[in-house]
């Protein structure tokens, strides 16, 4: 099936077929033909019933706004600014709660980046995802006869990188927040000892992977050995327990206390796989983000191994192609714009992504103007001439929901951007004893070997090759913009595995270009495309929207897109939050 769309002021049409190739000229024709034919407008369609919703997902406020994925963790950060808290203190304190409300989406045995912009004192980015521990190699992923063992990356003891958020948190905190420690971690601490209402979410998950879990996780998620229900009281004793020694502890906690002595007990039983040196030998990184002037603003951003600068070549390229003339107009030229930066954004991650300190990421010339004129005008070249060759077709992402993203900004415009995960729902699926906590299944997001695609679809090459010490490729990009005197003016990120970007891109997309309301941008019908497979995702709003009709483009596959989108804009003296309507937070301030 194919699939595109067109536009007549706000005219939006879908248009499937299974041509082969069509000519510029051709799509102009029908165009012209369409547009004879429509004597009113048409309004596209939004996500089901968020409207309805957007007095829960959208707030204003003036002084200070946070958006997260949990009601209660967007509670924690107003908790602890209304006590003299700042942006970080907030970050912090949204980001330990999230880890509680949320374990089948991050935690503290995750990892993460975050991006902070102070006007008055600098640009940070912050690095702590996990690291492969010292035994993290190819071998230990590699069957007797040499192919890769995908079963042993994904799920378990051997698909865990050594964690990061704690000593990530703590440090960003302890450079730049004004809160003490226990103050900040209060509300995370208060939700675990008393409990919270499990939620839809949460136990669909927890129900999900159930006869994978250890008995040790069942017995924090179950109620008379069964999964907890919707509606029940989740109380998390042992994480309460973990909680508290950080307080105590602080980062030592995580080089030599009991947390980390626990679970090198818990791995004497998988070959000292994580041993107590890869704890005291992780560092956080931090380092300056990657900076780019788009769209009249300046972005910054995570550089490598980030998806970042990915990011900014989708942007790029969009930019470039509106100059041409040679693309056709409305809907159907800009859709083409956008899918087509997207394959190539994409085609680039899978071959140059992973860790700078381990393979070169050419991030200069993936962004230089003579590298992306050159790409559009291969783009160009394809559209003129009507060849649209697709690639044979790979495995489709599987589904997965995980990740979580947290914005924050005040009216000074200090922010905010943290994305942090445990990898897949509910990471390995096994926690360790006495700790409360679930391992990541973080060691997917390495190339088990080239062409082989991970938990979502995406492939990656030897750039991306596991190897002791080393940070995995992420599709992360938390995302701060400015005007061009420095003011802040958005907050933005996403979880969602392979769909970030991209839905970071429509959502900037719509606000920014298409001059949409925050809103709207963010409750925005998407489509997303990974370069493998050769597939166009799209919301399914847009299915049977409109007859049939003959344009070949792209393979469709419709589905909800699995990225959800927190997101803090400034608009004049007001600060306008949003939570994604696809899940279940909401923003808060005043």
């Amino acid at each position: 099936m194919r699939f595109f769309l067109f536009k007549k002021s706000s005219i939006f049409i879908l248009i499937y077929s299974q041509l082969s190739f069509v000519s510029c000229e051709s799509i102009q024709s029908f165009l012209e033909s369409k547009n004879k034919s429509i004597d009113k407008e048409i309004s596209f369609p939004q996500i089901q019933g968020s409207l309805q919703k957007r007095d829960r997902y959208e707030l204003i406020g003036r002084e200070f706004m946070i958006a997260t994925d949990h009601p209660l963790a967007s509670q924690a950060g107003v908790e602890v600014w209304k006590q003299g808290g700042n942006v970080v203190d907030v970050f912090a304190a949204a980001s330990f709660a999230i880890s509680v409300l949320r374990p089948q989406s991050t935690g503290l045995f995750g990892g993460g980046f975050a991006i902070l912009y102070l006007p008055k004192k600098g640009k940070w980015a912050y690095d702590f995802r996990e690291r492969s521990p010292k035994k993290g190699t190819p071998n230990y992923y590699t069957n007797p006869d040499g192919t890769p063992n995908t079963d042993k990356i994904l799920k378990g003891a051997f698909s865990v990188g050594v964690p990061g958020n704690v000593q990530g948190i703590l440090k960003i905190q302890k450079q730049h927040g004004k809160l003490s420690l226990v103050e900040v971690m209060a509300p995370a601490m208060r939700y675990a000892k008393n409990g919270f209402a499990v939620y839809a979410d949460l136990a669909n998950a927890i129900t999900k992977v159930w006869p994978n879990m250890n008995p040790e996780m069942q017995k924090v998620f179950g109620i008379d050995s069964r999964p907890i229900r919707e509606g029940e009281l989740l109380i998390q004793n042992d994480l309460f327990e973990t909680l508290q020694r950080i307080t105590e502890n602080e980062e030592k906690e995580w080089t030599d206390g009991e947390t980390t002595k626990r679970v090198s007990l818990y791995y004497q039983n998988f070959d000292g796989f994580i041993t107590e040196e890869d704890w005291k030998e992780y560092q956080v990184k931090q380092t300056e983000p990657f900076v780019s002037d788009l769209w009249g603003y300046q972005m910054m951003t995570m550089p490598p191994p980030s998806s970042g600068v990915h990011l900014v070549t989708m942007m790029q390229l969009v930019a470039e192609m509106a100059k041409r003339k040679s693309f056709p107009k409305g809907l159907v030229g800009e859709s083409i714009q956008i899918t087509e930066a997207m394959r190539v954004a994409y085609r680039d991650r899978s071959v140059f992504g992973g860790d700078p300190r381990f393979t070169e990421v050419p991030v200069s010339k993936l962004t230089s103007q003579s590298y992306i004129q050159d790409e559009v005008s291969e783009i160009e070249k394809k559209v003129v001439s009507g060849n649209w060759k697709t690639i044979p077709k790979t495995n489709e992402p599987k589904d997965s929901y995980n990740t979580t993203h947290i914005s924050v900004m005040d009216k000074d415009g200090n922010a905010v951007s943290s994305t942090q995960s445990i990898n897949g729902i509910f990471g390995a699926v096994q926690m360790v004893p006495g700790t409360g906590l679930v391992l990541n299944n973080t060691m997917d997001d390495f190339s088990i070997a080239p062409g082989v695609p991970n938990l979502y679809g995406l492939v990656g090459s030897k750039a991306n090759a596991i190897a002791p010490g080393k940070t995995p490729l992420s599709s992360m990009s938390p995302t701060i913009l400015t005007e061009t005197n420095g003011a802040t003016k958005l907050v933005i990120g996403a979880p969602g595995g392979s769909q970030i970007p991209t839905s970071i891109f429509n959502v900037l997309y719509h606000y920014l270009v298409q001059k949409r309301n925050l809103y709207e941008s963010v409750s925005f019908p998407r489509i997303h495309h990974q370069f493998l497979p050769d597939t166009l995702f799209l919301d399914p709003e847009l299915k049977g929207y409109f007859p049939e009709t003959e344009l070949p483009f792209y393979q469709v596959q419709y589905g909800r897109h699995r990225a959800k989108v927190f997101v803090v804009s400034k608009e004049g003296d007001k600060l306008i939050g949003v939570s994604d309507p696809k899940g279940e937070g909401v923003p808060l301030g005043f």
